[in-house]
């Protein structure tokens, strides 16, 4: 079972990133690839995500909860589950937020575990689910950023960020990269 783990800065308040995290509609909109279809419970959505990894592609659709909300401690935990029926591939994940005050603004804080059946299980094994975890959470910070940094009622940033997409070409090269990286760290003996 793949573990993720993520974080990054973004400089705004943290009660401005924590309230934008609770607005689960506008938060979707920052992740690339993700789409919110419906509302089934209070803290409960449904979705659909599209990925393509190499000769492999899913069109997951599925259920998350929000469980653990935590406002004293900037925290909560989401439970997800997705099916993709053409490939036959399914997901479940366990992942919580952390969201923090720090020295450039706000740090916010991913981790948790990820399972895979099907074929992009194949994937988990080989690293390739936390370098993805990676570069999405880059183009989910990136985004985030555009939407917290604009005024109120600016319809082009907002527009902007809430077109973003899963770009199969950029998330090659983040994880190409990466790989480079820690290739590189290895045989020079620094830590990766």
């Amino acid at each position: 079972m793949p573990h993720i783990e993520a974080s990054f800065d973004i400089d705004q308040p943290l009660e401005r990133v924590w309230d934008f995290f609770q607005d689960v509609p506008e938060l979707v909109t920052c992740m690339p690839g993700l789409e919110l279809t419906g509302r089934t419970r209070a803290a409960s959505y449904q979705g659909r995500v599209k990925v393509r990894l190499g000769p492999i592609s899913a069109a997951f659709e599925g259920e998350a909860t929000i469980v653990d909300v935590d406002a004293h401690t900037h925290s909560a935990r989401i439970e997800a589950t997705g099916v993709d029926r053409r490939g036959g591939n399914r997901a479940s994940a366990d992942v919580a937020y952390e969201i923090a005050a720090g020295a450039a603004g706000t740090h916010v804080r991913l981790y948790g575990d990820i399972k895979l059946s099907g074929a992009l299980a194949q994937m988990g094994r080989s690293g390739i689910i936390q370098d993805v975890a990676n570069e999405l959470t880059v183009q989910f910070a990136d985004n985030l950023r555009v939407k917290l940094a604009a005024p109120a009622g600016d319809v082009d940033a907002a527009t902007a960020a809430g077109t973003a997409s899963i770009s199969g070409a950029r998330l090659a090269l983040g994880i190409l990269w990466s790989r480079v990286k820690r290739a590189l760290a290895s045989i020079f003996g620094r830590g990766g």
